[in-house]
């Protein structure tokens, strides 16, 4: 005997069927299971890029290498930089900056005066010559020299919380300072006769000699740089912030000779009030 639609034997199995069968029915109408609705538009990867210009009056340390004597006071020195960074959140962001910023620059006589030797006379006096005495004149030097410095830093700051629309923050960077050097002396005599070039026979040894203590040499070194940095920021616009801050830049260690040819060395840290403006791009 048959039953409508099912033979008898079959009739749980239908019965299971029937149940899927509507549960699946019923399934397509569920939300949860429609495909989601295509984008309106494409997605964005990520926004918080900005550009950067900044401008600073420096301290550098007072230098006396290459006949450049800065002066002593605070503000000796300018830099200008560039660079671009990205924002990741209220709290975070790093950039990459470059600046310049002109060391030193010096044309001119060094207040320096030393004995030169221009000649020579044999003793005893009248000879038989058993040995020679100098003659000597008063000699100064003339100096050109200037350095130069490009620093290329990577930069992390930290935004501290906003008040009243200030935003204080600290920052660390490290890099790469591109030092150049450059400088020539040239000495003079006190009647302005350039002492390179004099010659002068020994009266006791025969010996020809000729003086120069003419120098000059031009050289571009690469060396370590880390900042630290603090300041605020001021939000004028959804996409302009005027930032001031405090920097203090290490370049590692400069050197020269003074205007007797001795080499000095010393740490060339400098110390920067920067005045900085920050465009959002995005």
């Amino acid at each position: 005997m048959r039953f409508s639609g099912c033979w008898a034997g079959a009739g749980l199995i239908c019965a299971a069927l029937g149940v899927l069968t509507a549960g699946s029915a019923a399934a397509a109408d569920m939300p949860f299971f429609s495909p989601p609705a295509p984008e309106d538009g494409p997605v964005e990867l990520g926004t918080g890029w900005y550009l950067r210009g900044d401008i600073a009056a420096a301290r550098s340390p007072v230098l006396n290498i290459d006949g450049a004597v800065t002066a002593n006071n605070f503000v000796n020195n300018w830099s200008a930089g560039l660079g671009f960074g990205y924002r990741y959140n209220s709290w975070l962001r790093t950039d990459l900056t470059a600046d310049y910023q002109p060391l030193y620059s010096r044309s001119g006589a060094a207040y320096v005066a030393t004995r030169c030797q221009i000649g020579a006379v044999g003793t005893p006096p009248g000879g038989p010559f058993t040995g020679s005495d100098p003659v000597y004149a008063t000699c100064s030097p003339y100096f050109q020299s200037r350095a130069t410095t490009a620093v290329f830093l990577g930069n992390v700051y930290v935004d501290l919380g906003t008040w009243g629309g200030i935003t204080p923050y600290v920052g660390a960077g490290v890099g790469l300072d591109v030092m150049f050097q450059k400088s020539q002396a040239q000495w003079y005599q006190g009647n302005l006769v350039p002492y390179a070039g004099v010659t002068w026979t020994d009266p006791y040894t025969l010996g020809t000699y000729m003086a120069n203590w003419d120098r000059s040499y031009s050289n571009t070194y690469l060396k370590f740089a880390y900042a630290f940095m603090g300041g605020f920021a001021y939000e004028l616009t959804d996409h302009w912030t005027i930032d001031v801050g405090y920097r203090y830049l290490n370049l590692g260690a400069i050197s020269g000779k003074d205007a007797l040819g001795v080499t000095h060395s010393r740490k060339l840290d400098v110390q920067q009030v920067r005045l900085g403006f920050r465009y959002l791009i995005d």
